[in-house]
């Protein structure tokens, strides 16, 4: 019997591309690395294969790639973080696409019937070429990345650069992509593809965001203990939280090891039966605790992390960081269900 559960609405994953397309005109490469940012990788390729505006994955590295080919994925596949001697061979074995952001990659694929993108770096300061142009038949389209895309100006400066870098090929190039799930903002006139992840899955990356997404994601674990404690008695590690009075306290089955942030200790709220319960004393590696006073809570329960009430976009806002980082912190021991 399960602990946790994370549902994933496959008719609303698929509404979401279809608005994401819709909006944008443009076909998608879906954003699966990270496991599909804590998602599930394999479920949601799955879906999404069958979408005729989805034309290509992404993941991270080859080692993504393959456990996707393993899947029984069979569309485009980019790898999008470089590549590293010795790896050549797989991307053969398991058609991979690499895409090339240094010299270096460019020498590991030499002389290899292998198409391939370039990433152009145009103010992230991580991966790509500067504006150095790459004289290569095998060039099947070329990227870059926004760094700041909250920033109007600056994107716009990007947009731009990346704008000059691809009318210096002189060829019509199959993918031209940079618009992310937050760069939908601009709304570029001269790319083929659009390359989103977060909003798939129903998170909005921007205040006012343009395209209406609906909630993929819900979250729950159980109750293992439901007790009340005298007034003055402290709570978990650290006794960073006294009682007031008698509280009925509930503990519930997930903790930081599983994705909820120490961070929301005595700060954050889960849902039971639709009613906010706060979080009380620290986050622990497999238990959180709550105030259930009031509640006729019983062990075996329910409790809502993310749902209708609560997205990992507000979590993310209490604990102080981005959905991103609480969403690929998920754990394996959740069980993960398509419904």
């Amino acid at each position: 019997m399960p602990r946790a559960i994370l549902t994933i609405k496959r008719q609303a994953l698929i509404d979401n591309a279809l608005s994401l397309y819709e909006y944008s005109k443009k076909p998608i490469i879906a954003v699966v690395k990270a496991n599909a940012y804590g998602v599930g990788m394999r479920e949601v390729s799955r879906v999404l294969e069958e979408l005729d505006c989805v034309h290509a994955f992404a993941v991270a590295c080859v080692e993504e790639g393959i456990e996707l080919r393993l899947a029984g994925i069979s569309k485009k596949i980019l790898v999008l973080g470089g590549l590293l001697r010795g790896e050549e061979k797989d991307l053969l074995e398991y058609r991979l696409t690499p895409v090339v952001s240094h010299r270096e990659h460019l020498e590991a694929i030499r002389g290899m019937n292998i198409t391939f993108h370039v990433k152009y770096d145009t103010g992230m300061g991580r991966l790509g070429f500067m504006e150095e142009l790459i004289e290569d038949e095998r060039v099947e389209g070329i990227l870059s990345h926004f760094s700041s895309p909250l920033d109007r100006e600056f994107s716009l400066r990007q947009v731009e650069t990346f704008r000059r870098i691809v009318m210096s090929y002189g060829r019509k190039l199959p993918y031209i992509h940079m618009e992310s799930s937050a760069g939908l903002l601009y709304r570029l006139d001269f790319t083929t593809h659009i390359r989103v992840g977060l909003a798939l899955y129903g998170e909005k990356p921007a205040p006012d965001y343009p395209v209406e997404l609906k909630r993929v994601l819900s979250l729950k674990a159980r109750l293992i203990s439901v007790k009340e404690l005298p007034p003055n008695h402290p709570v978990s590690y650290s006794r960073s939280y006294i009682t007031s009075k008698p509280t009925l306290v509930g503990v519930v089955a997930f903790g930081y090891a599983d994705g909820l942030m120490k961070s929301l200790s005595n700060r954050g709220f889960l849902y039971y039966r639709g009613k906010p319960v706060p979080v009380i004393g620290n986050i622990t590696m497999d238990m959180t605790m709550l105030d259930l006073t009031g509640t006729d809570a019983k062990v075996g329960d329910w409790v809502d992390i993310v749902g209708e009430e609560q997205s990992f976009g507000d979590l993310a806002k209490l604990a102080g960081t981005i959905p991103y980082e609480l969403m690929t912190n998920l754990s394996s021991r959740i069980r993960r269900e398509l419904c």
